[in-house]
């Protein structure tokens, strides 16, 4: 496997944009404008459902999601381009942050709130990688220790329970500062894309 193999250009200067605005926004407010919010949108900031992907939270926010990009990243490249993965990305995260402002909406107090993070986009990523390579053999670890094998189709379902789990009791996962709605969206969004791709191809 060559060097544009393991290092996809798509991939890797997403990787490079998200550590590059978190590293300005060390030096520049840029969560206060960027952040996703009801109260953004109410206000015509219709552009926070884009920027809200590449804010982050904390170091460790931004090396997960830039880990999994780089994970799911790499074989979607390979098979549906760099066009057709910026789309998948970005269309997962518009999806991920609608719904969470529309949860908002429902009740502010679980859902409300400014939101930051691309894992909306990351949900979508795993979906479509679900999708074109379910048997696909994968070890996570839980808890960040334990090594866990399982096929890629129950990564799947793994990654829809834990979202819906976390929607209905947000006390129970990570506490209620983690954005399940926006999660199940890119979830969603991502199924959807990939399979109008696959539609496309098969055509």
């Amino acid at each position: 496997m060559g060097n544009s193999q393991r290092f996809p250009p798509f991939t890797m200067a997403l990787i490079a944009l998200n550590v590059l605005v978190f590293l300005i926004g060390m030096r520049l407010p840029l969560v206060p404008h960027g952040a996703l919010s009801l109260a953004g949108l109410r206000h015509g900031h219709f552009w926070q459902l884009i920027t809200f992907q590449f804010l982050h939270g904390g170091i460790v926010h931004l090396l997960l999601n830039c880990w999994m990009i780089f994970v799911f990243g790499r074989p979607l490249e390979a098979v549906l381009g760099k066009s057709r993965l910026a789309l998948l990305y970005l269309v997962s995260g518009v999806a991920g942050g609608a719904l969470q402002v529309f949860a908002s909406i429902l009740s502010y107090q679980r859902f409300g709130g400014p939101v930051v993070g691309a894992s909306a986009g990351v949900f979508g990523l795993i979906a479509a990688f679900t999708s074109l390579f379910p048997e696909a053999r994968m070890t996570l670890l839980l808890f960040f220790v334990i090594p866990v094998r399982m096929t890629a189709n129950r990564l799947l379902t793994v990654a829809a329970v834990i979202t819906v789990v976390g929607i209905m009791f947000p006390n129970w996962l990570l506490g209620t500062h983690v954005a399940h709605a926006a999660h199940l969206g890119g979830l969603i969004a991502g199924l959807i894309v990939v399979r109008i791709f696959l539609r496309r191809y098969r055509h």
